[in-house]
């Protein structure tokens, strides 16, 4: 009977995650799209919360400030704002929900899609001041992800200050489909341009008719001053700088497309023009790569656009993605409560149950925190469970999460196919009581 229960909990995680229906789907297109856009009064008073809390710190010291923006109920807490601060190798200084992170390097925080949260924000503050998007948990919204605007603001040479307001309309969610699609286009684009030349493939970069123009979906080329070097739908913006172009929320895209770049490669949102929709501001997630450390290439997807209603598209598909999963569920745990993101988790109709591939969680006693086509399980010990080769699995996961995070392979039965299959779990500790993991059936 378990086994039967699982399977139907399993078929309805199917239906509810398969693609929209077609009458669904044009009575989406038909509903206008509302671009997520903050009123000057509201950017005004975030401007304005950050300034007083940097002359406060100038003012009162820096350890007097740290301690009073980390009181959740002193006077830099305002609503949806707080003042958030870290030095410029990532350490979280003060915060007045995440208390347990302070002292801790966050540079490797992700959010749902993937994009580093507080590597961009330090780099904005590096320019001194500025715009920049998360998708972040809003504690006044029973920690629901949403779209977040932050400002941040250079203190001095070691601290850094931010602050944000969360804006209408759904998070962004990018499906792992999309988002190979997107870096496998960029990397073809780098890739001919180092075998051909780069006046040849700018050439074949700003043909409209070309192979690097695929409906929506471009390449972009800008040398690292900000000079635009290809835009196949504005040929008439060629060799202007855009260095200092500015979305309608303020974010510097050009600037944090060269930050990115100078990295290696890196992924930024904002908002752009989309020349399939009228040339409208629309949500736009990019990812650039360097070609010579002269000039970068790139391209974005319009997140309206993404496949992440359809379950194959969002399942992860190979060990990469696995290990970006369960990275991005790691970071949600680390900045939700454990009560909230265990209840996200375990819900088979949210965004962290994807057909047969979903998160799982245990104590380090084994207790299991976490399983959502087995929700019985949870509160039991799972310590001992073997598979059929007689191997104490969850043992074995413990051991690899207690010395941080990584992957197990074993063999496992596959609740659809009934059968005993190779899988490969990725996992990793949360923090000393807990860890988490989610695997893929490599067949």
């Amino acid at each position: 009977m378990k086994l039967i229960a699982i399977i139907l909990s399993f078929a309805l995680a199917l239906c509810l995650f398969s693609p929209i229906s077609a009458a669904a789907e044009t009575a989406s297109n038909q509903s206008a799209y509302v671009a997520p856009v903050a009123n000057d009064s509201a950017k005004a008073e975030l401007v304005s919360f950050l300034g007083v809390a940097r002359n406060y710190t100038l003012n009162n010291g820096k350890d007097e400030a740290l301690k009073v923006f980390s009181d959740p109920a002193g006077a830099f807490v305002k609503g949806d704002m707080y003042i958030f601060a870290y030095d410029f190798n990532g350490t979280l200084l003060a915060h007045p929900y995440l208390h347990s992170l302070i002292g801790r390097d966050n540079r490797d925080l992700v959010d749902s899609n993937g994009v580093r949260m507080i590597n961009s924000l330090m780099e904005v503050a590096r320019r001194g001041n500025g715009f920049a998007y998360n998708v972040y948990p809003n504690p006044n919204q029973e920690e629901q992800t949403e779209l977040k605007l932050l400002y941040v603001l250079k203190v001095d040479d070691n601290l850094w200050i931010g602050s944000g307001i969360y804006l209408p309309g759904k998070a962004p969610l990018v499906s792992f489909e999309d988002s190979r699609r997107l870096k496998m286009f960029v990397d073809e684009a780098k890739d001919y341009a180092l075998k051909n030349g780069k006046d040849k493939a700018l050439e074949a970069f700003n043909d409209l008719g070309g192979e690097f123009v695929r409906g929506e979906q471009y390449i972009f080329a800008y040398d690292f001053s900000g000079n635009l070097l290809s835009l196949p739908f504005r040929p008439e913006l060629l060799g202007t700088n855009r260095l200092d172009v500015k979305d309608p929320n303020g974010i510097a895209i050009t600037r944090d497309n060269i930050e990115q770049a100078r990295n290696g490669s890196g992924q930024t949102y904002y908002l752009y023009p989309n020349p399939r929709e009228n040339m409208s501001e629309m949500l736009k997630l990019s990812y650039v790569t360097n070609v010579d450390d002269s000039w970068l290439l790139g391209a974005g997807i319009y997140i309206n656009s993404s496949s992440s209603q359809n379950l194959s598209a969002m399942k992860p598909a190979n060990r990469e993605d696995l290990k970006t999963f369960v990275d991005e569920a790691h970071s949600h745990a680390l900045v939700t409560s454990k009560n909230g993101v265990i209840k996200e988790f375990m819900n088979l109709n949210g965004s962290w149950v994807r057909g047969d591939v979903y998160i799982f969680a245990q104590d380090f006693n084994g207790t299991s925190l976490c399983l959502p086509y087995m929700p019985n399980e949870v509160g039991t010990n799972r310590l001992d469970i073997q598979n059929d080769q007689g191997i104490f699995i969850n043992r074995e996961m413990r051991a690899i999460a207690m010395n941080g995070s990584g992957y197990y392979e074993y063999r496992w039965k596959n609740p659809i196919s009934n059968q005993s299959e190779p899988k490969v779990s990725y996992v990793s500790k949360v923090d000393d009581t807990w860890w988490l993991g989610a695997g893929i059936y490599e067949t």
